[in-house]
């Protein structure tokens, strides 16, 4: 091959005729689809063409192509697969896919070679996240795979998309990407498994994102979702203790939606207006626009405006709620325990429920304001599932007798060591320091495994001065 067609494409690029450029080069191609450097070469006009539409939409609102820019796009990413190139490859590299970025599930040709290629894209670099100085940005692999899942959410009805590959990304991101927070792959799942009607798979992985964020609405609106077609009750109570959990009004408008659709199907159009009338209110503080899919129920003949003027919504939202909990396990459980001790990491708790009985909590299944007080007796309520067990929530309540539990006073006598005891108590240095040898102190004790001594003993969890001292 001459040269001279490395001149013609260089030259025709700089001028952005791309078109002309993959015409001169893709001829000779053809006849030599082994040629690696032309392939490269041309692999660059189909970037450049990318780019510059991608330019314009980047920087526009929203970043929506429009039908030009996306037959444009989609032809490019088409001319790239006529070229072959073996993956993973250094042309397919962070630099082409930021071209996507904010905007890939747009591009069908795009999400196609995505999922085309699955796995066998990516590199080991590509499975790190990016560390900033404002904290962990998402891998490569989970940003694409995110990307084909929220292609497959919004176009799946019109689009040529295959699901099965979808997921085999997705579950490929799950397993394999070093990303410390992967919730929202297992998110998109349930989402894209919901809108296929696979309900009963998608309610398996929104109860796996659910017992990792039991206090966000969004993770029960997902479980609510997986309820919506075969138990309407569910739904209603997981959508409702959605709206307790939501930390800002606009969180609840999915749950508010979903509850006017569902009261309306059960022909309660008294609840259905009520809870339609929050989702306005929630739009109107806040001077946004209503979706269609909203104006579609305000326009149904049922809906009255005055509704909230009769219907108790809150009473009915907190008697579905306090049901929820059922539907995030195969069997629900209550049991009362006392807090122990605080985790290092400050992010959760122990319980100690009975003598080599205690759980591990975190921070965010407390209905109250940052850590219990170690002290603090707790009602918990325990999924189990099989021979597993975890807490959902837990709730202080008043104190409580329990035989391997007790409130005593004694003489603090202090090990040089750093450890003390209360007469045969024994006292951890944490919570000895501060205190003098010989002070009287009132205290909280457990009954509790000692691993030193290979039997229980007595340990002091909670430490007070006196009221005689102070």
């Amino acid at each position: 091959m001459s040269s001279e067609v490395f001149a013609q494409i260089r030259e025709l690029k700089q001028k952005g005729q791309f078109v002309d450029a993959w015409n001169c080069g893709f001829s000779v191609f053809q006849k030599e689809p082994d040629n690696t450097f032309l392939r490269t070469s041309l692999f660059w006009v189909c970037y450049a063409g990318i780019k510059a539409v991608q330019e314009t939409v980047l920087a526009r609102p929203g970043k929506i192509p429009n039908a030009t820019e996306h037959e444009i796009v989609n032809s490019w990413i088409n001319c790239i697969a006529e070229l072959n190139l073996p993956v993973p490859c250094d042309e397919l590299d962070f630099r082409f896919f930021n071209l996507f970025k904010g905007c890939g599930q747009h591009y069908l040709a795009y999400i196609q070679m995505l999922t085309f290629y699955g796995s066998r894209l990516y590199r080991s670099d590509d499975l790190k996240p990016f560390k900033t100085d404002k904290g962990e940005y998402p891998s490569l692999l989970v940003r694409l795979a995110r990307q084909t899942s929220k292609a497959w959410l919004q176009s799946h009805k019109h689009w040529e998309l295959d699901l099965s590959r979808i997921l085999s990304l997705l579950n490929y991101a799950l397993e394999n990407a070093l990303d410390k927070n992967k919730t929202w792959l297992q998110f998109d799942i349930s989402k894209c498994l919901v809108s296929a009607g696979k309900y009963d798979e998608a309610r398996e992985a929104a109860i796996v994102v659910l017992r990792k964020k039991m206090s966000e609405s969004w993770a029960w609106g997902a479980l609510a979702d997986t309820y919506i077609e075969n138990d309407e009750d569910a739904a209603i109570a997981c959508y409702s203790k959605g709206i307790i959990e939501a930390h800002e009004p606009p969180f609840c408008i999915p749950m508010y939606f979903g509850l006017a659709q569902i009261f309306a199907k059960k022909q309660s159009t008294e609840q259905a207006s009520a809870a339609l009338c929050r989702l306005i209110e929630i739009y109107n503080a806040n001077g946004w626009k209503l979706k269609p899919e909203h104006e579609e129920l305000v326009q149904q003949s049922w809906f009255d405006a005055s509704a909230p003027e009769s219907v108790d919504l809150d009473a009915v939202i907190k008697e579905y709620a306090d049901q929820a909990l059922k539907y995030a396990t195969e069997s629900l459980k209550t049991i009362i325990g006392i807090v122990d001790a605080h985790h290092r990491s400050g992010k959760g708790f122990s319980v100690y429920v009975d003598l080599g009985k205690k759980f591990s909590a975190r921070k965010g299944v407390f209905f109250g304001k940052g850590l219990p007080e170690i002290g603090t007796w707790l009602e918990l309520k325990l999924a189990q599932d099989g021979e597993d067990e975890d807490i959902l929530e837990a709730h202080k309540i008043s104190q409580q007798q329990h035989e391997k539990v007790s409130n005593f006073e004694g003489e603090l006598r202090l090990n040089p060591k750093g450890f003390g005891f209360i007469d045969d108590v024994f006292c951890p240095p944490y919570l000895v320091s501060g205190f003098e040898n010989g002070e009287l102190v009132s205290a909280i004790k457990i009954l509790d495994y000692d691993p030193k001594k290979d039997k229980p003993g007595w340990r002091a969890i909670k430490i007070q001065k006196n009221s005689i001292n102070a």
